[in-house]
């Protein structure tokens, strides 16, 4: 079997450009979903776009606060969009949730744990949002583990992956397990690879992609991998646009290349088979560009 990935660049109108926003897949109403982030410097932002593979659609203008390094992810049991948590104007560390139905923003919840820079996944096999690690407003680092199952947040482990910041994870719904990949652990750029199967975390791989982080990863179905794609190395010296993917033993790094880019983020549209990029930073300069890589499968 021989995999062929392909990245192509779709239309440029949609929302400004930003970084540290985030997007998910509403299987439910078939569209990709996006909130939120900064067009650097100082331009905060609170607008949420939906992108049905042609167009972008603007379809509100309140509902959480602007934000950035915040997480989402679709609720797949309940049809709702779970965000949690992010950075205000000022820089202070948030603690609330917030989900969306498709038509309005509703405020779950604001009982949970201050996190900026975390990362988030929707377990579809046990029905939970799982969150990891992330900063708190005094300046730490975390490596614990939270769930949230549409009522409240639960810690459910406190060990784990060392301490990190902006790492990236995908639900593996093949395997049903949780991957995550890097991160910034205070001092350095982190290129571990683990799984959490609702019970542990396991450290799977260290050979792989390089150090980074400001990265993006997701599950693609039709592929039976998670897909990372590009991210920063150390202080930003090297801004990626490699292409790699995790079949559960290896990592493989994908032939195409893509645009090079941090702070990006990615989801993966189940109906039409694609993964859809949008934004981010190349050389501190936010974008508004759209992306979406596919894959062909080819028997030997």
């Amino acid at each position: 079997m021989v995999e062929v990935w392909l990245w192509s660049q779709k239309q440029d109108i949609g929302p400004s450009p930003r970084g540290y926003h985030a997007m998910t897949y509403d299987s439910h109403r078939h569209k990709t979903f996006l909130f939120g982030g900064v067009d650097f410097p100082n331009e905060y932002l609170n607008d949420t776009w939906e992108w049905n593979g042609n167009l972008w659609t603007q379809v509100a203008d309140t509902g959480p606060s602007p934000r950035f390094a915040f997480a989402m992810a679709f609720d797949s049991h309940r049809n709702k969009t779970v965000l949690f948590g992010g950075a205000d104007i000022n820089g202070n560390i948030l603690n609330d949730t917030w989900e969306w139905d498709g038509t309005d923003w509703t405020q779950a919840s604001n009982n949970s744990p201050f996190r900026g820079g975390h990362s988030m996944v929707f377990d579809s096999q046990r029905n939970k949002t799982v969150s990891f690690g992330g900063g708190d407003n005094n300046g730490n680092f975390a490596s614990d583990t939270w769930e949230w199952d549409g009522n409240i947040w639960t810690q459910v482990a406190s060990t784990g992956p060392p301490v990190r910041i902006f790492s990236s994870m995908s639900f593996d719904s093949n395997r049903n397990k949780t991957v995550m990949f890097g991160g910034f652990n205070s001092s350095a750029a982190q290129s571990d690879t683990w799984e959490w199967d609702d019970t542990q975390w396991t450290q799977v791989a260290d050979i792989g992609p390089s150090p980074r982080y400001w990265h993006a990863m997701v599950f693609d179905s039709e592929a039976n991998k998670t897909v990372l794609f590009a991210g920063v190395s150390h202080n930003v010296q090297d801004i990626f646009n490699d292409t790699w993917v995790w079949d559960g033993k290896f990592w493989t790094q994908c032939q195409d290349i893509g645009p090079q880019k941090g702070l990006h983020s990615m989801t993966y549209d189940s109906d039409r088979k694609h993964v859809v990029l949008f934004g981010g930073a190349n050389n501190i300069v936010a974008l508004s560009d759209t992306w979406e890589l596919t894959v062909e499968i080819y028997q030997r």
